[in-house]
């Protein structure tokens, strides 16, 4: 067994250690903490920031807490560095979203701004700078890492969504999240173990992608952070090109890419409020000769021989990350070793990017 995918099994204890740091103890306290300053009427908005995978979460994040009316913008770590930094003053708070809490621009970013923005840090590192530069820190129990992120990814967006929940006066069902971790490890065991019904989906995948040399991926809402995990999978793991895109957005215009060997794989969750949106477009791609890998809590009505549908169970719309992006680390597992490919292994650059 490769160590990517040594990794991904290591997800369902992650996500319990996780959860246990977070029942009662210093989690408990931190979460607390944050809530207490924000109620405090000292800010006007929430900022989040990251690079890569921790971006991905920080759209996720501000995302969820808009649902909830509370402001809150997602800007990347560059971006906010280099043009953005104005918007940053003492009526905001920044979370700052850094597994490893060492990421060059983020780093730099806190180097740089007034002392008096209070910082929110989440991270799988204690003693990391973003930890220490940090008025509060919120840790994920993820261990440690070495290939493309898979259990620090889900980690963080699970520390994440019990940030937005704390800060928006939302009772955690942690009974759910347990759940969770155990179909998670469900999941896994079906899909590695052959001749099991659910290895079918990684077999019938592969089929798929036999002629691929692009991956599309696409979703909407919460659902996006999944995709562009995904993609940077896709990229890093795989060494394919690979691009995530909001549903609406490839109407316009990408959607002119569709034909024959064009691959994309959908993920749409029922609760979302788009689903019917993203269904079809599943059928418009079928429609134009694409191949469509379709991701969802529900039951699909949909026949076509260009399509393969995996229905996940799912009792929470801004969950549906975790439990959705198993069956894809298990494919880009599956697709590098098809391609001779170390899964996961690092050609050109390292885990933590310290240059710009």
């Amino acid at each position: 067994m490769n160590k990517f995918l040594e990794e991904i099994q290591e997800q369902p204890q992650t996500l319990n250690d996780t959860l246990e740091y977070y029942i009662s103890g210093r989690g408990h306290s931190e979460l607390a903490n944050v809530k207490s300053d924000w109620l405090s009427g000292r800010y006007d908005k929430i900022i989040v920031t990251g690079m890569g995978s921790s971006y991905f979460v920080a759209h996720a994040l501000a995302s969820i807490l808009c649902n909830h009316h509370i402001p809150a913008f997602s800007i990347n770590a560059g971006e906010l560095l280099h043009f953005q930094h104005p918007v940053l003053n003492s009526g905001t708070l920044l979370i700052c979203i850094s597994q490893s809490g060492e990421s060059y621009e983020v780093v730099k970013l806190v180097s740089t701004i007034s002392s008096d923005i209070t910082i929110v840090t989440i991270s799988n590192e204690e003693d990391s700078f973003l930890a220490r530069h940090s008025a509060y820190t919120l840790l994920s129990k993820a261990g440690k890492e070495d290939m493309t992120s898979t259990k620090t990814f889900i980690c963080t967006y699970l520390v994440s969504y019990l940030l937005c929940n704390t800060i928006a006066q939302i009772a955690i069902n942690y009974s759910v999240l347990y759940k969770l971790a155990d179909r998670a490890e469900e999941t896994l065991l079906s899909m590695i173990c052959a001749n099991e019904p659910s290895n079918y989906f990684i077999e019938k995948s592969l089929d798929i992608f036999q002629n691929t040399s692009f991956v599309q991926l696409i979703a909407r809402g919460t659902d996006f952070t999944t995709v562009s995990q995904s993609a940077l999978m896709f990229m890093e793991a795989t060494k394919t090109p690979a691009s995530a895109m909001l549903g609406g957005e490839f109407r316009h215009g990408p959607l002119e890419m569709v034909g024959d060997n064009f691959t994309a794989i959908v993920i749409g969750n029922l609760a979302s409020g788009t689903y019917s949106q993203m269904e079809r477009l599943v059928m418009d791609i079928l429609a134009y000769r694409g191949k469509v890998i379709f991701i969802t809590d529900c039951s699909v009505n949909i026949q076509h021989p260009n399509l393969l549908s995996l229905h996940i169970p799912n009792e929470e719309s801004d969950l549906f990350v975790i439990p959705s992006i198993i069956p894809i680390q298990l494919l880009v597992n599956a697709f590098a070793e098809k391609k001779h490919i170390i899964p996961g292994n690092f050609l050109h650059g390292s885990k933590v990017t310290a240059k710009e």
